[in-house]
């Protein structure tokens, strides 16, 4: 039997509990906490029962799931998130982009944002840490890490383990979250403490997971920046709907222009000003995959992070994005 959940999808708070034995409420909340899906019972609907416990941290939605009965879900494109799955007992059968996978507590499962997906069996009494990760957090996460701009989405691997290395960390790190969620006043809510962890959950992520940037990140002869690069890139990261030139960032990096260009070259593989323009396409997908199209417009914010021409912003966009403005702004759910 099929049970696809209902069209509206009203906001969550940041920590929630929920119980159902009813397959179609647990269709509806499923979609209401993650993506919209259509969810089927496979066997034991007669001792069906859904619970989720679930915190959000920062850009990352922690929920610690269970099913008591044999379960399959679909799920169209995730676009705007990345996710990861760490059983901590029993087993999830899947796929996306035609790679299958099965999860168990020595191995995640993992989703990229392109790609339909397919939870074709999560077996009975399966206890899940299932882990959603806004797209543009983890993105900027790398960028941040490497120091330079990336080609997105990041190709991830399927699947990574779990018994070792920064796969055992994130396993054990992401678990210690989960047993925040019924904490009465939980210590990742003071943002001293919750900021460094989501962050730490992203590089961890990036550091265990397969992808085209791992050796280069994990690599420890990675030469460092020069000051006058660096100053350039923090005043740019600071405020970069400023409109800067050339010549001032220039003079901001106490050199001459030819010279600071040399140096981002080097130590980037881009121009200050081509930088610029990275951080600002960052902070547009951003502010359009967060905001609500009936109150705000793709050329309101392109001008806010400093795009006067539309045209070249929108090519620009699409080139880095994989899609129009418009189409991020559209994806909004409230």
């Amino acid at each position: 039997m099929e049970h696809a959940p209902a069209m509206a999808v009203p906001s969550l708070p940041w920590r929630f509990s929920t119980r159902t034995l009813d397959p179609d409420q647990a269709g509806e909340q499923g979609a209401q906490t993650y993506y919209p899906l259509r969810l089927s019972v496979l066997r034991g609907a007669e001792r069906f029962m859904m619970s989720i416990d679930a915190m959000q941290l920062g850009p990352i939605l922690v929920g610690d799931c269970r099913f008591d009965a044999d379960i399959r879900m679909d799920f169209a494109e995730l676009r705007r998130f990345y996710h990861f799955n760490i059983p901590l007992s029993g087993h999830l059968d899947s796929v996306n982009m035609r790679n299958e996978v099965t999860a168990t507590p020595r191995r995640a499962v993992i989703y990229g944002p392109t790609g339909d997906v397919r939870l074709s069996r999560w077996s009975a009494g399966s206890r899940i840490l299932c882990v959603k990760i806004r797209r543009e957090a983890l993105e900027a996460e790398l960028e941040r890490l490497m120091q330079r701009p990336v080609r997105t989405p990041i190709k991830l691997a399927p699947s990574m383990d779990l018994t070792r290395g920064y796969g055992r960390i994130l396993r054990e790190l992401v678990s210690m979250l989960a047993g925040q969620i019924g904490v009465k006043e939980p210590l990742t809510r003071q943002e001293i403490i919750g900021a460094p962890l989501w962050h730490g959950m992203l590089s961890h992520l990036l550091a265990a997971a397969d992808h085209p940037y791992r050796e280069e990140l994990l690599s420890p002869g990675r030469p460092c920046r020069p000051p006058a690069v660096r100053r350039v890139i923090d005043a740019i990261r600071d405020a970069p709907e400023t409109p800067f030139t050339a010549a001032a960032l220039a003079e901001i990096a106490g050199v001459g222009i030819r010279t600071l260009q040399a140096a981002f070259q080097a130590h980037v593989d881009l121009s200050p000003m081509a930088y610029l323009r990275n951080v600002r396409l960052e902070r547009v997908h951003a502010e359009l995959a967060a905001s609500d199209p009936s109150r705000t417009s793709v050329t309101q914010v392109a001008h806010r992070w400093g795009f006067p021409h539309l045209g070249r912003f929108a090519a620009a966009y699409g080139e880095k994005y994989g899609e129009a403005p418009s189409t991020t702004l559209r994806s909004f759910r409230a």
